[in-house]
């Protein structure tokens, strides 16, 4: 980062780097203020911008970067140059956390590992500290709109608070806290996720003495507004990132672009690497900067069991049927076609006849791989589905890498009550629904409705025994052999 030509004391009292003439013989030090302009993103999304989607609750996401950056201050009084900061490396440990579906909280903790530059004594300065603590920043991220809600797009509101406990004799900490406010939104298109970014950052003010009088002036812009934007592929391999980042401040604006790739280490965690130039003449601005670093990301599995191909061979679902608790023959909700065929004769020949077999659940033959397996639970009555649904964001993931064999079966439940007895098949359609929404054919989504007749809970005593029977499994079945059948009639 480079200043215009003026001489150097005059250019360090102009641009908020030093003190008058007279106080500048004494051998003050800069005063102290964040250097750092890059503000990099907190759990979802790009390094850089983030793309409006927040953790599911009780997710963790932590990541620990290395960060360099080659002359962000230099001062130029048109003769000579002086690179008050030459080298610059400092770490980032940030961490975030999924509270509800709409919150998450966040926190980042810089620290400078070391910086280098010009000896500034012959202009009167002191020498800045190698290390110190950068501002600590703590954020909350609020959820707007949802692409997990069948919204269109993912939109969050981020707000923090920068902590007044940075090094100010490092260049790494503003004397008073700094208060940030931005939106974030994101979407896919195709297999790339877009992402913007815009807000504004308050800092305080660094009061400076005039080289003409003894009162104080504000030299130093309160007000930043900050805008980006990032590209990255998706998939689960090696994915690359572009991100720009522009900030509008007090003399002139900065640009900077970054771009890498990321990649995964073990299920969790990945690396990454970026770097790009930057451009202007603002406070903290480098030549060039690099990053690089891990991140690790935890959230809630849903009920699955994830089968290998040893016990897939040896899985079968073998159901009881659940234990009459009289002598009579238990009431149970009839289905439409049932009625239908009552009406033609086909169910019942005569008073008497033992009724119809229910239909079992699908029992996976041998030739079947199942790769997914979990189950979503409803409030009585009811088939709407939660706002976050993991397990069928999992199914949709796991479609995707069996695009060709894979397929999706759904089975409905309901419970004895008379308020529910009859959602088993809208459950499952709106599963059908939401999968199809996301971009899953049609013709590789099955549904089955079962009513009341295999509960979890045969003599449920509590409503929470009563929520286990008000159920939709949910099974992703590839099947390089054959098609997908059933063990049961279809309706």
């Amino acid at each position: 980062m480079s200043l215009p030509s003026f001489p150097i004391r005059s250019a360090i009292a102009a641009t908020l780097l030093g003190c008058s003439l007279a106080a500048a013989q004494s051998g003050d030090r800069l005063p102290g203020f964040e250097l750092e302009r890059l503000d990099t993103n907190i759990g979802r999304g790009t390094l850089l911008v983030g793309n409006g989607e927040l953790l599911v609750p009780t997710g963790l996401n932590v990541s620990l970067l290395g960060h360099y950056q080659r002359l962000p201050l230099v001062l130029r009084d048109g003769q000579n140059d002086l690179e008050i900061v030459q080298h610059r490396a400092t770490a980032l440990l940030s961490a975030s956390y999924g509270i509800l579906p709409w919150l998450e909280v966040g926190a980042q903790l810089p620290i400078v590992l070391f910086q280098q530059g010009t000896n500034p004594n012959d202009v009167g300065l002191a020498e800045l500290t190698a290390q110190g603590l950068g501002t600590p920043v703590l954020q909350t991220r609020l959820g707007v709109l949802s692409r997990r809600r069948r919204q269109p797009v993912d939109l969050a509101a981020d707000l923090g608070v920068g902590l007044p406990f940075g090094t100010g004799a490092a260049l790494a900490g503003d004397d008073g806290l700094r208060y940030h406010a931005r939106m974030t939104a994101g979407m896919e298109l195709g297999w790339l996720q877009t992402s913007l970014e815009a807000g504004v950052l308050f800092r305080p003010n660094i009061l400076l003495p005039t080289s003409d009088s003894d009162a104080e002036i504000r030299e130093g812009a309160s007000t930043e507004v900050r805008i980006g934007a990032a590209l990255a592929t998706t998939g689960k391999g090696l994915r690359g990132e572009l991100g720009l980042r522009a900030t509008f401040a007090n003399p002139k604006p900065s640009v900077e672009l970054l771009g890498g790739i990321r990649f995964p280490l073990v299920p969790g965690l990945e690396a990454f690497i970026l770097g790009g130039p930057g451009f202007g003449s603002a406070l903290g601005t480098p030549l060039y900067r690099v990053l690089t670093g891990i991140s690790f990301r935890s959230e809630p599995p849903p009920k699955i069991s994830f089968l290998d191909a040893r016990a897939d061979q040896e899985l079968q679902l073998v159901l009881a049927t659940p234990p009459s608790t009289s002598d009579e023959q238990p009431v149970r909700p009839v289905a439409a076609w049932e009625l239908n065929a009552l009406g033609r004769g086909e169910a019942r020949a005569a008073d008497g006849a033992a009724p119809p077999t229910p239909p079992k659940p699908h029992q996976p033959g041998p030739q079947e791989k199942v790769v997914l397996r979990g189950e979503l639970h409803f409030a009585r009555g009811s088939a709407e589905l939660p706002g976050v649904v993991p397990l069928l964001d999992q199914a949709v993931l796991r479609m995707s890498e069996h695009a060709n064999t894979g397929r999706i079966l759904i089975e409905g439940h309901s419970d004895k009550d008379s308020a529910d007895s009859f959602m088993a098949v809208r459950r499952a359609q709106a599963i059908r629904r939401y999968l199809i929404d996301q971009g899953i054919p049609a013709t590789q989504v099955r549904i089955q409705g079962f009513g009341s007749d295999w509960p979890v809970s045969a003599q449920p005593a509590t409503e929470q025994e009563r929520q286990l029977n008000r159920r939709a499994e949910v099974l992703v079945i590839t099947d390089s052999a054959a098609p997908l059948t059933t063990g049961a009639t279809p309706p």
